[in-house]
């Protein structure tokens, strides 16, 4: 943080993040697809840097998950071996492949993307109105924030 410690918003920061860590210990449990998914958090980035519809060349896949090309090369290996994915020859250059979701390895990704979300909206239906509101308003600034911060240094 750019911030001097003795800033009161470092106190709100830290608590922003000990509440968030909280939040995620409370939904995530041995059902969650992610973890029951058996995938590494270099497949999971991989995986979730394919979803496109007609597929995507592994250079853009390695851009978006922001791995070096050849680790991403051994992970499209292992996912494929897995069913999630397949490669094809790509329609604009015959000497390149671009890297399609399987059925099944779509049905992972919007698993894992929904995964949650009917009792994340319970939870929000147990919220007092004003706090739904704060918490949009909330989430809306930090979504702000980090389109800023992309724009500003898009790597």
């Amino acid at each position: 943080m750019t911030q001097k410690a003795t800033d009161p918003k470092d106190e709100r920061i830290y608590n922003v993040l000990r509440l968030m860590l909280r939040s995620g210990e409370l939904r995530l449990d041995h059902a969650h697809p992610l973890l029951s998914a058996g995938l590494t958090v270099p497949q999971f980035r991989v995986l979730f840097a394919a979803v496109s519809r007609g597929g995507v060349r592994a250079g853009v896949i390695a851009e978006r998950s922001r791995m070096a090309p050849p680790n991403v090369t051994s992970v499209l290996d292992r996912l494929k071996e897995r069913n999630l994915l397949r490669r094809l020859p790509d329609p604009d250059d015959g000497r390149a492949t671009v890297v399609e979701l399987t059925a099944e390895g779509r049905a992972l990704v919007r698993e894992i993307a929904l995964a949650g979300r009917d009792d994340l909206i319970q939870d929000l239906r147990q919220m007092a109105d004003e706090d739904v509101d704060a918490l949009t308003r909330g989430l809306a600034a930090m979504v702000r924030a980090m389109e800023a911060r992309r724009v500003a240094s898009p790597n």
